[in-house]
């Protein structure tokens, strides 16, 4: 049976953590939540406050990006939280981020994003298995070996191992796709829709053979989200969908060529040409459109109404139940459902409703 999941919002002013939902997803039967992080909300500390007031949900990070602190921290980090959570509770999602991330808030060089995410696994694996921290990669190297260092020794660490922390890696390209099946228990491609997966087995398939040891599709997560808006106006909540294409456009190009809309991605491209990258990233962070203009009519308009209705769950709850049944048969062994459009930094108010239906729909057994 599929797992299913929600998640935290993490563009949002002041971070407040939808308790309701999450209590009632647990009751439901939902396994797990994930928290999410980008320009302000951290990833890692809400999930203590959440494994205070849950008892049995997952606790997983999608994504922490893996520029924003050293790994032996970040491991640490998820050690702890599995240690307060009682153990067998914590999920590692990793993602590279993205190099406006990196270099304008971690101040980081964006750089070799494959071979810093080998690095930060290997070093991440010694930590929750309690080893002695000692890797010396191209971009994450425990101890330091660099100009003018002190030949500090390697070091263990102190938090002693408790149950098991799956990996699971973010990707959207071939190569960091490949490499999540390789050296990850699981992949969180960033956006996902039924029939997408043949598309993207090969690729799994090729990491598993280099893993050795007969890994495969059976012990390998994948983890994506579906977004849900509950409207009786099923064209009305199309719209803030198409937004959310047209504004992570560059970031769909794979989906939406998995999906055969190569041709929706060369348009969109097309028009995001009018703009450069930097100030279409300026007005994202001033809380524009990421066009002006006409441009941004044009790049909505070029979104067919299909592609928003076979990718996101939209309309009357009664609706969505009935729609749903793709997603939980596409290949996917987790679903995060989230509520309405991850655009604004004002948080819609959520119809709970919805997410009931669906966990009825997967044939979750509610708990007491």
């Amino acid at each position: 049976m599929i797992e299913l999941a929600t998640e935290l919002r993490w563009q949002d002013p002041i971070c407040t953590i939808p308790m309701e939902r999450l209590l009632l997803s647990e009751k439901v039967g939902y396994d797990a939540v994930f928290t999410a992080e980008g320009y302000g909300n951290e990833g890692i500390v809400p999930l203590g406050y959440i494994a205070g007031r849950t008892k049995r949900l997952k606790l997983g990070t999608r994504i922490t990006e893996v520029t924003g602190r050293p790994p032996v921290l970040a491991g640490m980090a998820y050690q702890t939280l599995n240690h307060i959570s009682g153990g067998n509770r914590v999920i590692a999602g990793l993602g590279s981020g993205s190099p406006q991330a990196a270099e304008g808030f971690h101040g980081r060089k964006w750089g070799r994003t494959v071979p810093r995410m080998r690095d930060y696994v290997t070093i991440l694996r010694q930590v929750f298995a309690g080893q002695t921290i000692e890797h010396q990669g191209s971009e994450w190297a425990a101890p330091y070996r660099g100009p003018g260092h002190q030949g500090i020794a390697p070091a263990p660490i102190g938090l002693q191992p408790m149950g098991d922390i799956p990996i699971c890696i973010g990707a959207s390209y071939p190569r960091m796709i490949e490499l999540a099946a390789e050296i990850g228990d699981g992949w969180m491609p960033p956006g996902f829709a039924p029939g997408m997966m043949d598309a993207y087995r090969p690729i799994l398939r090729r990491g598993f053979d280099k893993a050795g040891g007969g890994k495969g599709f059976d012990d390998f997560k994948i983890w994506s989200h579906v977004d849900v808006l509950v409207d009786d106006d099923v064209q009305a909540a199309m719209r803030p969908f198409k937004e959310y294409v047209v504004t992570w456009s560059s970031m769909q190009r794979a989906n939406m060529e998995a999906r055969g809309y190569a041709d929706l991605a060369d348009r969109l491209a097309d028009i995001m040409g009018n703009v450069t990258a930097a100030d279409a990233e300026a007005r994202v962070q001033q809380g524009l459109n990421l066009l002006p203009d006409p441009l941004w009519q044009q790049a909505l308009d070029a979104v067919p109404d299909e592609y928003i209705d076979d990718g996101w769950l939209v309309g009357p709850v009664e609706r969505i139940r009935k729609r749903v049944g793709p997603w939980l048969d596409c290949g996917l062994t987790g679903l995060i459902v989230r509520y309405g459009p991850q655009l604004g930094s004002t948080p819609p108010v959520e119809n709970l409703d919805v997410f009931v239906a669906i966990a009825e729909a997967a044939g979750k057994e509610p708990t007491s």
